[in-house]
């Protein structure tokens, strides 16, 4: 079997992520080589239904807000699985193409990220995982993680 050195940890703010991350830990139970970098992306978010005056523009979103709010949100799950929390990389952008560019970046050789089964219009659009695992330079493990 092939030995991991550098492994991208894909984690969104839910539950299913605890399932991610334990099977990441696993991979140092397996190998204390292995380097980890566990990654969130924040979105780039444009209020749909905000409700102000028509013409009037909502109010910007803090994103370093919603980077605190999300490493907030991860890093009691990270720990609980036996992970440094500090290991924790927060990104802003897409999240398939901004996890792949910090893949290229970090020289990564398996991304770690959860799959939801997907149905009905998911399935034609494509998901996150989905883009991760065709276009991902490394390999990937997709984790099935139970829709929230």
């Amino acid at each position: 079997m092939h030995t991991y050195k550098n492994i991208l940890v894909a984690v969104e703010c839910s539950k299913s992520s605890k399932h991610v991350l334990q099977k990441a830990a696993e991979f140092l139970e397996e190998n204390n080589n292995v380097k980890l970098n566990i990654v969130h992306v924040v979105l780039d978010l444009i209020i749909a239904d905000w409700a102000g005056s028509p013409g009037q523009i909502p109010p910007p979103l803090d994103q370093e807000e919603l980077a605190q709010s999300g490493a907030n949100y991860l890093k009691p799950l990270i720990e609980k699985a036996g992970l440094d929390p500090n290991s924790l990389i927060v990104c802003f952008g897409p999240p398939a193409q901004t996890i792949l560019k910090q893949a290229e970046n970090m020289n990564t050789d398996l991304i770690i990220a959860g799959s939801h089964s997907r149905h009905g219009l998911e399935v034609l659009l494509g998901s996150t995982a989905h883009k991760i695992l065709n276009l991902a330079e490394s390999d990937v493990l997709l984790i099935r993680t139970p829709k929230d």
